[in-house]
């Protein structure tokens, strides 16, 4: 389809039925009235047990706690995820699918709200609305950047109040990036489903293809690959259930040290993930991985040195920098005895060692220019001082 005929679509008489709606009802579609007309929902029942769940009121705590959230239970998450007409994120791009699931009577539950027509939009927003507002936080992947500044946008053209934008939102990407990212190639959904939920999709639909799938509907009246893109969202809301239960059962092997149980080629990532959010669970995994986990990585040997200060533990962080050598334990060492002991001549014995091996301490040449100026700069201080 051309981009003429995709922006006529916007321009359609929205009075104009479908020429084809038996795939609604086949799909088990009923209809919803609102005070701005009627919209069409999908909704489709899952036992807990499917989703490998005991108790509907379990809390995600550990999750909650990692990412310094107040606690909630399963029962108290929407999980909330659109299929739109664009995969930007402009303010064209319409919300014509939204999934939402829900725990209820012991049970799993995703409606979904179908706009058929671009008219439909305030009855879909308002449906929308008051279903969310029947929960304590809403759970996405990619929410953040995508689906919740996309729907708050289509609720302020559209002028229709409701939409709980004081609810607290967890954003599944955030934390798979972090630690699957450098692992893994892809940390799209169906990736993460396939690589730690051991979830193969048969016959999905590529999401690239559903905006073109909308654009058919609207302008012939029918595709067939409309039921797939049902399905495509389905699968995405049940996901996020189970990738939430992965993460926070991670979360809890690390908050209570179960650091055997945890994969030790995540423990690189993991400690990363944790600098920002558990100081002393950052320095406790490290020293349960060894130190040798730091070796290669600059940025988390410094990491794990600024840690160890902002915690007071002065003498193990002389220890580690001491049996550590590199270009910025010298350093830390030389500050420690410079500006702490006043030890000057030890501050700079140690700045005259890292300038005669700086060639030995690092192949990096742009590290080296750095550090020599460092280095040299304080040697005339410290040599200011001495005398």
């Amino acid at each position: 389809m051309n981009l003429k005929n995709k922006l006529n679509i916007y321009y359609t008489d929205t009075g104009k039925s479908v020429t084809d709606s038996s795939w609604i009802h086949d799909a088990g579609g009923k209809t919803v009235n609102t005070p701005f007309g009627k919209t069409i929902t999908f909704v489709q029942h899952y036992p807990i047990s499917s989703l490998h769940i005991d108790d509907i009121n379990t809390d995600i705590a550990a999750y909650c706690a990692m990412h310094r959230m107040g606690s909630v239970t399963l029962d108290q998450c929407v999980f909330f995820d659109i299929e739109t007409t664009s995969l930007n994120s402009g303010t064209g791009n319409y919300a014509f699918l939204i999934g939402l699931g829900y725990f209820s009577d012991n049970q799993f539950t995703v409606e979904q709200i179908f706009m058929r027509q671009y008219g439909e939009e305030p009855a879909v927003l308002f449906y929308c609305a008051q279903q969310l507002n029947k929960f304590k936080t809403i759970v996405t992947f990619n929410g953040k950047t995508f689906d919740i500044p996309i729907i708050k946008t289509r609720y302020r053209i559209n002028r229709i109040q409701g939409f709980p934008v004081s609810m607290p939102v967890i954003d599944l990407l955030k934390p798979a990036r972090s630690i699957f990212k450098s692992i893994y190639a892809s940390c799209s959904l169906k990736s993460l489903e396939e690589l730690l939920l051991g979830i193969y999709r048969t016959d999905d639909i590529p999401g690239y293809q559903i905006p073109d799938v909308y654009f058919t509907y609207q302008q012939t009246g029918y595709d067939p690959r409309l039921i797939a893109v049902v399905e495509h969202n389905r699968i995405d809301v049940t996901s996020m259930v189970l990738l939430l239960v992965f993460f926070n059962s991670l979360y809890e092997l690390i908050h209570t040290k179960q650091f055997d149980q945890v994969p030790a080629h995540l423990y690189k990532n993991i400690a990363k993930h944790l600098y920002s959010r558990n100081i002393q669970l950052f320095i406790e995994l490290i020293d349960y991985a060894g130190h040798a986990l730091l070796g290669n990585d600059h940025s988390l040997f410094k990491k794990y040195s600024t840690a160890l200060k902002r915690l007071g533990h002065v003498e193990q962080a002389l220890s580690f920098w001491e049996k550590y050598s590199n270009l910025f334990s010298l350093e830390e060492l030389a500050k420690h005895y410079e500006h702490r002991v006043k030890d000057y001549h030890k501050a700079l014995s140690y700045c005259n060692w890292a300038i005669a091996n700086m060639n030995k301490l690092s192949d990096n040449q742009n590290l080296i220019e750095y550090y020599t100026a460092r280095f040299t700069h304080r040697i005339n201080r410290l040599n200011r001082k001495i005398q």
